[in-house]
């Protein structure tokens, strides 16, 4: 299952899972099952209702919070996205161990190879920060040279980045700053529109 947000407020949801030391999708998840479970449990008593309306104000201004600071950064960038483009974030729900897999059918069977693609790269520690440049190196080590667009897409699919401080999201800008930066630019290389990683002795 995938849910769509605009850029803005998946900027906004990005910070908010970065201050609670959780991925994205986790967050939206833990939110779904929270609603579902008091939706379960039919009416609430007046105190859970009061508790959770509490919590649910205090939430809705944060977010206005979080997403008034954000507008007031884009007057000065325009290299974000336009506000009417809707990025997929993909929600998968947890698998019991003991489950056995239900019968595929061709469309499930086509969709499998990036399903598992996915899995395959392992989120980051919760208390790891992982660097820009080393993400770029390793993404490169895999893929090969590509466009700044490209792999700033192929970092964003790998889920370990998270910008620093402006909750932006990861864009070609930022990565070719990064080629750019004097303290790594012996690292990469710049040939034809595309960053590849420079050779030893190079």
């Amino acid at each position: 299952m995938s849910i769509r947000l605009d850029p803005r407020r998946l900027g906004t949801l990005k910070q908010l899972a970065a201050e609670s030391n959780t991925r994205p999708g986790d967050l939206v998840r833990h939110w779904v099952e929270e609603r579902i479970d008091a939706a379960r449990a039919g009416v609430a008593t007046p105190e859970a209702a009061s508790s959770l309306a509490e919590r649910l104000d205090a939430l809705l201004q944060r977010v206005a919070a979080l997403e008034t600071a954000l507008a007031a950064s884009e007057t000065s960038d325009t290299s974000l996205p336009d506000p009417a483009t809707e990025v997929a974030i993909p929600v998968e729900a947890p698998q019991p161990e003991d489950a056995e897999p239900a019968a595929a059918d061709e469309d499930t069977q086509e969709a499998a190879p990036r399903r598992s693609a996915r899995k395959r790269v392992s989120a980051a520690p919760k208390t790891e920060r992982v660097s820009l440049h080393d993400e770029m190196i390793a993404v490169l080590v895999e893929r090969g040279p590509m466009p700044a667009a490209e792999l700033a897409a192929a970092i964003a699919e790998r889920g370990r980045y998270t910008p620093p401080r402006s909750g932006k999201p990861l864009d070609a800008a930022m990565v070719s700053q990064r080629v750019s930066n004097p303290t790594y630019r012996a690292r990469f290389t710049r040939r034809e529109g595309r960053i590849g990683l420079a050779e030893a002795g190079e």
